[in-house]
């Protein structure tokens, strides 16, 4: 890891200082790839993002998932499904007495530190493991920009290819979850054509689940997450000795 992060260093150096000029060039070649990609494979459906999770129909091409117009068309979806927001107040009542599960989405170092009580894991998003140079540049990028994460387990995410594996593994599909993560986030209003909207992990995890085939009645989003469980509501919270 540390060859990869001193490998890294180097890279991020390098790539600044190219960084003009691959944008003046990143549209060109973007166009070139999408278009040989949609001529080799028609049936493939491929949207430009190699990430593991649904986005929805109409995003930008190359778009990832935080970008503002695939967030608004994930909201656009989550108010078309019905998907509800509570309160953590309600989360605990329901997790109590009706069934539903507590999903922590988080990565699983922050959900072994503090977890809603009787909360399940299931990570959205995973430590990144620096395993090439690109990804010892991104780290070196994530610790000059925040310096603080030098003092958490990992300094940067990524994808987790296997969340809805983790899902199965902690309830059946389609059972009742309540999804949440550290700060909740909040499904925008349509009138205001979703611009008061947050996106969060939890907020992706419930669109991922709807958009899989879940079962929108039985996805519920915590909204103020974490935070609020704990810092407001004075919630009881879980640990988990990480090994």
């Amino acid at each position: 890891m540390a060859a990869h992060l001193a490998q890294g260093a180097s890279a991020f150096a390098s790539a600044t200082k190219a960084f003009n000029e691959k944008k003046r060039i990143g549209k060109v070649h973007a166009r070139a790839v999408g278009a040989v990609r949609a001529s080799a494979d028609e049936e493939d459906d491929w949207d430009g993002n190699p990430g593991p999770f649904v986005r929805p129909e109409g995003s930008p091409f190359f778009a990832s998932y935080t970008d503002p117009t695939v967030w608004k068309l994930m909201q656009e979806n989550l108010v078309a499904g019905e998907v509800e927001q509570i309160l953590p107040a309600k989360a605990k009542l329901m997790a109590e007495n009706d069934g539903w599960t507590l999903i922590d989405v988080r990565p699983y170092p922050d959900y072994c530190e503090s977890h809603a009580w009787g909360a399940k894991s299931s990570q959205l998003y995973v430590p990144m493991e620096v395993d090439s140079v690109a990804k010892g540049a991104k780290a070196v990028a994530s610790v000059l920009l925040f310096p603080e994460r030098m003092m958490k387990k990992y300094v940067n995410v990524e994808c987790n290819e296997n969340f809805l594996d983790e899902m199965q593994e902690e309830v059946e599909w389609g059972d009742k979850v309540i999804l949440y993560c550290a700060t909740g986030g909040v499904i925008g209003d349509a009138d205001l054509n979703f611009a008061n909207g947050q996106q969060s992990a939890s907020l992706i995890a419930a669109h991922e689940l709807a958009m899989r085939g879940w079962g929108t009645d039985n996805i519920k989003h915590m909204a103020g997450g974490l935070g609020m469980w704990d810092a407001i509501e004075g919630f009881d919270l879980g640990t988990v000795e990480e090994e």
